[in-house]
């Protein structure tokens, strides 16, 4: 299983942003990833999410 890691001294806002929530990606019944989190203060893990989206399309 593959981790995101961010790094509590060089990110330390990010870094706590990703301890306060639990953030699930599910997939539909054909295995297509469904996009989105929960709403609130998270731009920090969406910018994460949006750097690595095509790493994680591809598999």
């Amino acid at each position: 299983m593959r981790k995101i890691c961010i790094d509590p001294v060089r990110c330390p806002l990010a870094h706590e942003k990703s301890r306060l929530k639990k953030y699930d990606h599910d997939h539909d019944c054909d295995g297509t990833w469904l996009e989105g989190i929960p709403d609130g203060n998270d731009h920090s893990i969406e910018a994460v999410r949006f750097a690595i989206m095509d790493d994680i399309l591809r598999g």
